[in-house]
């Protein structure tokens, strides 16, 4: 077993509700499944500068190319590196899990797009670049105290349990 250590409030709050999930399968007996999420990401998306980060700059990139210059800034050097799961994989997680409903519940499971689908900032802000034949200029702030540098979520656990991997590459799903 590992040592939980949540590293901020936010984490805390998370880490609370899913032993909530858990106590409620192994007390009560219900079909309760926890999964971590990694960065999602998909169409409709209401991103923030904090949360939905690949949506956030997506919206960046349309108003770019609609001539909507605003400046906007990203905290560190933009090497941070995120694994991105996008919304058509997370829905047929969702399904495939709840098929499979007796066989996980009572667990906890990291989800993500694994390394294949990782990126950088900046290598998300060249795809963006690239597929909008723009140029996404931004100003750089010191890097927060709460970020990772490096975040690649390890889904072996869920892929042994049901057969379920991502499909939708981090370039075809920005584009």
């Amino acid at each position: 077993s590992t040592q939980l250590d949540f590293h901020s409030p936010y984490g805390c709050s998370k880490g609370a509700a899913d032993q909530y999930m858990l106590d409620y399968a192994r007390i009560f007996g219900l079909n309760t499944v926890v999964f971590r999420h990694s960065s999602m990401y998909g169409g409709r998306q209401f991103a923030t500068y904090d949360q939905g980060w690949v949506g956030w700059f997506c919206q960046k990139a349309v108003e770019i190319k609609n001539g909507i210059n605003k400046p906007f800034t990203i905290s560190g050097n933009g090497k941070q590196v995120r694994d991105v799961l996008h919304a058509e994989d997370m829905i047929s997680l969702y399904f495939t899990a709840l098929a499979n409903v007796s066989k996980i519940r009572g667990n906890a499971f990291n989800i993500g797009g694994t390394i294949v689908n990782s990126l950088s900032l900046l290598e998300l802000f060249k795809l963006l670049e690239d597929y909008c034949n723009i140029d996404m200029r931004f100003t750089n702030l010191p890097v927060r105290e709460s970020d990772q540098r490096v975040f690649v979520a390890d889904i072996k656990k869920i892929t042994n349990a049901i057969d379920w991997s991502p499909k939708v590459s981090a370039k075809d799903g920005v584009q």
